[in-house]
């Protein structure tokens, strides 16, 4: 990507062909000591590039790219190389570094960096949520090619995620200008107005998507966008319908076709014929004292109102809040390699001693110090990700002292909003495609909570959506009372600190608002519709009180 600068090699030093000679009786004399570490860097380089887009190994490039750094520290895509690899093996906040540096150095070079470039390491930023270093090298590139499409969209797009509005308006009409028919920018201005409540612009913007778009992806996207457009408008069955037409839509991509959708109905039933009441209170707190915090648990279904509560919880001075993370599957992995049980979690935690369990309560704390500073270990750090709900079971094992907040909602609510949500497709989501699926899927994971929560260890409460909606202080100071935590009167204007800011979750526009009653008891416009999956609901909704 740039030139390699060579590490200097005084005259008395080694000669780095390794041929034994000092340097200036080797290759000094006929100058190949300079091509040959090139050579190296270049065949590190495309061994690296082979082994990420020929191989998808990403962990063998990072160590070809991390060779290439010994050579030369300040190598951009080496650099961007080691940050993907780690990011891609949840080292995010050491991979993030990575990127960053590689991001700065690219942006003190932008004369002599191509826009290509520049945009694509803006993507990896983006990705990884380091969305103002990469609006900065996208609008670097904009400087050396004004018209450029990719950067105006991307330009669009990171304001978007920003909740930077009309800024991104802006980009985006002039973007339009270029690229009037662009579905991928249509999607994008519709997006835009529905978040300043121009329902109309944007129906009409999306039907036009939808009448003459040929590509899967796109028209499954616009599907799902007018859907929540004509949800607005009180057109409750002709959205219902484009939510029909856009899972199936999304079923036929090529990375939904290779998902298993019977894993987590499996793993689920593993988990709830394998945690018995002996297990789950295997170990009290006072069987490890091991002077480590507390942790605390944010879960629930998904669209139940997490993301919500972590920004609430995360504008009290004395706690640090994750967004979604992989730290419970790294400690779940270390339990596979100690007990070499890889398919069965209950019985692996069966064949644990109270040393290895101890081993991996150290593990889950290094990595959250590692991910969210030594910092989380000194204030209540709230591990949010909201399908963990599934692993109540293995908290409570390892975790006696835990505290776990389980956000609820109305169940018919919640499948809703899953319908109207465009996930990344994986075992967790897949099944959010169609009606019956979410149903099913929503059935799983809470009548496996149901069959927990009265065993567990851990301390819990249920917060209802609905409740911290209508009766905000009320409903938090619970929250805060179970945290040890006294109440602060900064929490009610969480969203204030929301503008600008990363939310990683689909709900990031919606969770930088005021507090809005709108999405209480969306499903009555769709009474009709919820017939065929009331049976799966009902024990729900009366369980958890919503009938």
């Amino acid at each position: 990507m740039n030139k390699i600068v060579q590490k200097k090699v005084t005259r008395n030093d080694p000669c780095p062909c390794n041929s034994g000679k000092k340097f200036k009786h080797c290759c000094a004399e006929n100058g190949l000591a300079e091509q040959n570490t090139q050579a190296d860097v270049n065949s590190l380089i495309a061994l690296a590039r082979h082994n990420a887009f020929q191989l998808g190994n990403f962990g063998a490039a990072e160590q070809a790219y991390r060779q290439v750094l010994a050579v030369n520290p300040n190598h951009i895509e080496a650099l961007a190389g080691v940050g993907q690899g780690l990011c891609w093996r949840h080292r995010r906040a050491e991979g993030r570094q990575y990127l960053a540096k590689a991001g700065k150095l690219m942006l003190r070079n932008l004369d002599k960096t191509e826009v290509s470039i520049l945009l694509e390491l803006a993507d990896q930023l983006q990705m990884w949520g380091e969305i103002d270093l990469a609006l900065q090298l996208i609008r670097g590139a904009i400087k050396k090619s004004p018209a450029n499409p990719a950067a105006l969209f991307g330009v669009a797009s990171c304001l978007h995620r920003l909740n930077h509005t009309e800024l991104a308006i802006s980009a985006l009409q002039k973007l339009l200008k270029i690229l009037p028919n662009d579905a991928g920018c249509q999607i994008l201005m519709a997006l835009l107005e529905i978040d300043t409540k121009q329902f109309s612009q944007a129906a009409q913007r999306l039907e036009q998507v939808i009448n003459h778009e040929q590509d899967t992806r796109q028209l499954a996207r616009a599907c799902l966008e007018l859907a929540k457009v004509y949800d607005k408008q009180k057109r409750h069955a002709e959205a219902f319908d484009l939510i029909n037409k856009a899972g199936q839509l999304h079923s036929q991509l090529p990375e939904a076709v290779k998902v298993d959708a019977g894993f987590l109905f499996a793993k689920i039933n593993t988990y709830k014929n394998g945690y018995d009441v002996n297990l789950l209170k295997r170990w009290t707190t006072a069987d490890f004292a091991d002077n480590l915090p507390a942790p605390v648990f944010l879960i629930g279904f998904l669209r139940s109102g997490t993301t919500l509560t972590e920004q609430v919880l995360s504008a009290h001075p004395n706690t640090i809040t994750s967004d979604e993370n992989y730290l419970l599957d790294e400690v779940i992995t270390q339990l596979e390699l100690i007990t070499g049980i890889k398919t069965n979690i209950p019985d692996a935690l069966r064949h644990l001693d109270i040393n290895q369990a101890k081993q991996l309560r150290q593990f889950y704390w290094q990595r959250v110090s590692e991910e969210f500073t030594p910092a989380a270990l000194k204030k209540c750090f709230i591990n949010k990700v909201a399908l963990n709900s599934i692993e109540a079971g293995f908290i409570s094992v390892l975790f006696p002292d835990a505290k776990i907040i389980f956000a609820l909602r109305d169940p018919r609510d919640v499948c809703l909003s899953c319908a109207t949500q465009s996930f990344t497709v994986s075992v967790a989501t897949i099944n959010l495609l169609s009606w019956q699926g979410i149903a099913r899927q929503y059935a799983a994971v809470m009548d496996l909570w149901l069959s927990l929560r009265d065993n567990i260890s851990a301390r819990h409460i249920e917060l209802r959506y609905e409740d911290t909606v209508t009766d905000f202080e009320n409903s938090f100071r619970r929250v805060f009372e179970l945290l040890g935590l006294d109440w602060h009167p900064q929490v009610v204007r969480f969203h204030e600190k929301l503008t600008g800011k990363y939310v990683a979750t689909p709900s990031f526009s919606a969770v930088a608002q005021p507090l809005y009653q709108s999405s209480l008891a969306r499903w009555h416009g769709y009474e009709d519709c919820f017939k065929p999956i009331l049976p799966v609901l009902q024990p729900f909704i009366e369980a958890f009180g919503y009938s």
